[in-house]
């Protein structure tokens, strides 16, 4: 049986300096030291520009080595992304593109000619179709999505290959989500726990067992997990594989064409029925919600609108890439009370947001009502935060 194991591994642009250490002592070193330690083991992995920019700036240049060596000798295939994680299907066409391309500019430079990537990894699985054909376009062979996006609900089976309607020569595979969650969700102890639930599962009888999950799972948000997965790699029960590799392979199988319905690799079957794909980043009934996409759409509009003007100035350049920086998905996520809650997470995306229009008046490109409607959007969020965290069990 083959093992298609994907990686992600993220954190937001200006992470503090000591969490980016103790992610990397507790995770990111581990699971490069284990497929150090495990030559024929491979995976498929993710790593967003933002945080391989962090890498470089924090001194842990010895983790863009290791990646590269890893990926030049087979271990590691290294996919694409948007660099800043943002929510692809909720923003214009243009700022996707600007995200691909700007995360292959950073990955290429610290990579090297190895980084060629077929493959896409949209950030947290969100998929519309707008995302994929614009993926197509731009030369990517493949993308993953949650088995929740298979309308018939199968994951990947060794009788069928799947390409999206519409789009030929472009592929998805499907994640198992009950097996890739197992570790996070801290239900196996070790590998006899993760081959029960494997079998019990029915998962034997397929070709390839097909996952993807943070890689911060795997040693940080579970301790022990790196170790699990490292005895897992041991039992030799599982050939591991990249994806890429097993696309190759199975070229020549039948190809059924799918219609992926829009989702993320959180949606819940309940979500999707009320036509909210994405709601840990913008659920109609949440206040903070709507308020911070009113002012995400405030900030992409005037940096559209500047560009055609300003756009050779370093003032504009300026505001551009504050706003890259400010599209990041978590300040959404943290928003969200199911159970994710963080005023500080939600501060800081508005704090981004609002300096993208604030360099924009502090330059004489917009007028003083602008910016006051985006500050004033800003302050609705932050009250809006206090009253939630008032009269609400979470706790700062």
């Amino acid at each position: 049986m083959f093992w298609l194991n994907l990686l992600h591994i993220y954190q937001p642009p200006q992470q503090k300096e000591e969490i980016i250490k103790k992610i990397t002592l507790e995770s990111y070193s581990k699971i490069l030291n284990i497929l150090k330690k495990h030559p024929k083991e491979k995976i498929t992995l993710n790593i967003n520009g933002s945080l391989t920019e962090q890498f470089a700036q924090y001194g842990f240049k010895n983790i863009i080595d290791d990646i590269k060596k890893l990926a030049e000798k087979g271990q590691i295939e290294l996919v694409a992304s948007a660099k800043y994680h943002l929510i692809l299907p909720l923003v214009p066409e243009q700022e996707i593109i600007r995200q691909i391309k700007l995360n292959n500019e950073t990955n290429k430079k610290y990579f090297g000619e190895i980084y060629q990537p077929k493959g896409f990894f949209i950030p947290e699985l969100a998929y519309s179709f707008k995302v994929a054909k614009i993926l197509k376009k731009l030369g990517y062979q493949w993308i993953v999505l949650d088995e929740i996006a298979h309308k018939e609900k199968k994951t990947q089976d060794e009788n069928n290959f799947y390409q999206i309607k519409g789009l030929n020569n472009f592929y998805v595979f499907f994640r198992n989500r009950k097996i890739s969650n197992l570790f996070f969700t801290g239900e196996i102890k070790n590998s006899k726990d993760f081959f029960k639930i494997l079998s019990v599962k029915r998962q034997i009888k397929n070709n390839a067992l097909i996952t993807a999950l943070d890689g911060e799972n795997l040693g940080h948000h579970q301790l022990k997990m790196a170790e699990i997965w490292q005895e897992i790699l041991n039992s030799k029960k599982l050939q591991t594989m990249t994806y890429s590799e097993y696309l190759a392979m199975n070229s020549m199988k039948n190809i059924k064409e799918v219609e992926p319905q829009e989702c993320s690799w959180a949606s819940k079957e309940s979500e999707l029925k009320k036509g909210v794909p994405f709601a840990y980043w913008n659920n109609p009934n949440n206040k903070i919600h709507q308020l911070q996409w009113k002012l995400t759409k405030l900030a992409i509009k005037i940096v559209f609108q500047l560009k055609q003007k300003y756009s050779d100035t370093l003032k504009y350049q300026n505001i551009r890439k504050e706003l890259d920086q400010s599209l990041f998905s978590c300040q959404y996520w943290w928003a969200t009370m199911d159970p994710n809650w963080s005023p500080r997470m939600i501060k800081k995306g508005a704090e981004k947001l609002l300096k993208v229009i604030e360099l924009a008046y502090d330059a004489q490109f917009v007028n003083l009502d602008f910016f006051q409607k985006a500050e004033n959007l800003y302050n609705k969020i932050i009250f809006t935060t206090k009253e939630t965290q008032k009269n609400s069990k979470f706790k700062i």
